[in-house]
């Protein structure tokens, strides 16, 4: 049997540990069991290449041997690939054993430059892309461990195995690095890979820690090159739908964070949304909630691939523009007459919460909003502490203003109708009013007849704000699997629309106050409740997500 020359040299040194690395110890027991029924057949040998069927399926064996290909659906190294890689070392084995002696082992000892080869790659891998992908706050805990002597163990071979006890993870380094495994599944070179690397060359003298914490400190946020962080965001997707939704490994939310990070430090804001809101997505996706939708987690990822996909190649004056801006733009518009008639806590995907604050102009007959947001990156993903907004020199919060007139002068805003909260803005606080009396009868919706075209998607939220005052509500009985609340309004000759609710965090006393609502209407028919909130489509249906909702909208008489 002529083995191609590199294929036999990649064969003999690979001792188990080595083909543990490429799988993992369940694989290989797994294709030890399947040659004990079935032996591989060589049917073809071309090139550097052995192609051979395995049971059920075709193998083509190369080397290195983390690139041999299997016809089954596994993307991954597979029990097929493993039994031929196994079955082709004993009969290499076999040939190269000195007459009247015995086989040397399939787990027998790899030649030294094996090791050595795998060490070479480790020490030539640059440090400083490594602290990048880590950042300063994990690089310092990594320093701390290794001072206080509670590092990682390192065992070392035909392979470089490096065990992270504090995040339950086992690194495998082998040749060449790119086919290299970590117990989170992933094919990239995953943040445990970086950590498991720093530390190896730690030991091993390459870096020194003083080297380290300086190089930290004076890396003032260095810019990565535009194509080359695209390029990452694109390759992190690609493994993600090779691994497959349900394989998906937890650590994919934390690669989704880094990579978020990198771009802020870049100047793609648009880009760093993007992803955010993607990250938010798998965090549903984990935590098992509910609201969960996989075609909202593809939409994202399609987004994110797109909007990466076009920075990566655009020319310097688009990708400026593509890259968006990090704050909005805002634009004096003079003196305001506002009236605060709802708001709303908010925990967007894309990573902030808070409070969204919404105005109706009582002269320019339009919406305005003011969005006191946090983000929940800085607070490892917790929900950022509730603060009451005082601003525009108000005698109190913008809360306690509900319901209240209130009067701009120098006013700010963007182009989306965000109000700033510049300093030179002075605020007036008027008396307080029932919204009757402040908005005018066109901007309550009794006929739901034009509501459709105010619903696309395309649309900004303001502009698809609406108060409806429907003539009649339906309750429907409550979605036990989709946890959802929902109200169908019906206007004067039958047209509806769905208020729906689904519960989340915070959401359970909304719910509730509906429900009491819905009670409440069922025995008043003459209630005529007003709703204030946020139109938008789902499954062909025109839904509107409450803000506000008044039972007295005109007030008391």
């Amino acid at each position: 049997m002529e083995i191609p020359q590199a294929l036999y040299s990649a064969l003999l040194s690979a001792d188990e540990e080595y083909l543990i690395a490429l799988c993992n110890k369940g694989t290989v027991n797994r294709a030890k069991k399947d040659l004990s029924a079935a032996q591989p057949e060589i049917t073809h040998i071309e090139g550097q290449t052995v192609t051979l069927t395995v049971g059920d399926t075709v193998c083509t064996i190369t080397a290195p041997l983390g690139s041999s290909t299997c016809t089954c659906p596994s993307s991954s190294m597979c029990r097929h690939r493993m039994s031929a890689i196994l079955w082709m070392k004993e009969q290499v084995a076999q040939e190269s054993a000195p007459p009247g002696e015995t086989a040397v082992p399939s787990g027998g000892e790899p030649p030294r430059e094996v090791a050595e080869e795998v060490s070479a790659l480790l020490s030539a891998y640059p440090t400083q892309v490594l602290t990048r992908q880590l950042g300063q706050r994990r690089v310092s805990a990594l320093v701390q461990r290794e001072r206080s002597g509670e590092g990682a163990a390192i065992r070392e071979g035909s392979t470089v195995t490096v065990e992270l006890p504090w995040i339950s993870a086992t690194v495998r380094f082998i040749c060449p690095l790119e086919h290299s495994s970590c117990t989170c599944h992933s094919r990239n070179f995953c943040t445990h890979k970086a950590e498991a690397l720093l530390i190896w060359k730690l030991r091993h003298g390459v870096v020194t820690v003083d080297s380290l914490l300086a190089a930290l400190h004076n890396d003032n946020g260095s810019i990565l090159d535009r194509r080359e962080i695209c390029a990452a965001v694109q390759t992190a997707l690609t493994d993600w739908m090779r691994t497959g939704l349900t394989r998906l490994p937890s650590s994919s939310m934390e690669t989704a964070e880094r990579l978020a990070g990198l771009c802020h430090t870049s100047a793609l804001p648009d880009l760093e949304r993007a992803i955010r809101r993607l990250h938010g997505e798998l965090q549903s996706y984990f935590a098992r909630s509910a609201a969960f939708r996989a075609e909202g987690l593809l939409h994202r990822m399609s987004a994110v691939w797109r909007l990466a996909s076009a920075l990566r190649t655009a020319s310097e004056p688009e990708a400026l523009r593509l890259a968006g801006t990090f704050r909005d733009e805002y634009q004096p518009i003079g003196n305001l007459h506002l009236y605060l008639l709802g708001l709303q806590g908010v925990n967007l995907a894309g990573g902030y919460a808070g409070t969204v604050y919404y105005f109706w102009e009582t002269q320019r007959h339009r919406y305005y909003a003011y969005r006191d947001l946090r983000p929940k990156f800085y607070e490892g993903g917790r929900q950022p502490g509730s603060t009451e907004t005082i601003l525009w020199e108000l005698p109190g919060t913008l809360r306690q203003a509900r319901n209240c007139r209130l009067d701009l002068t120098g006013a700010r805003v963007s182009g989306e109708g965000n109000l700033s909260a510049t300093t030179q803005c002075r605020g007036t606080l008027l008396q307080k009013s029932p919204p009757g009396l402040v908005l005018p009868p066109s901007a309550v919706e009794e006929d739901f007849s034009p509501l459709l075209p105010r619903s696309r998607p395309g649309l900004g939220e303001l502009d698809r704000l609406a108060i409806l005052r429907p003539h009649w509500g339906e309750l429907q009985e409550y979605d036990r699997v989709e946890q959802r609340f929902t109200l169908r309004l019906l206007d004067g000759t039958g047209r509806d629309v769905w208020l729906t609710v689904r519960y989340r965090e915070g959401k359970q006393t909304v719910m509730e106050a509906l429900e009491q609502l819905a009670g409440q209407w069922e025995k008043a028919p003459d209630l005529r409740p007003v709703f204030f909130g946020v139109l938008y489509r789902e499954g062909g249906r025109l839904c509107l997500y409450p803000i506000e909702c008044f039972t007295n909208w005109e007030g008391t008489p």
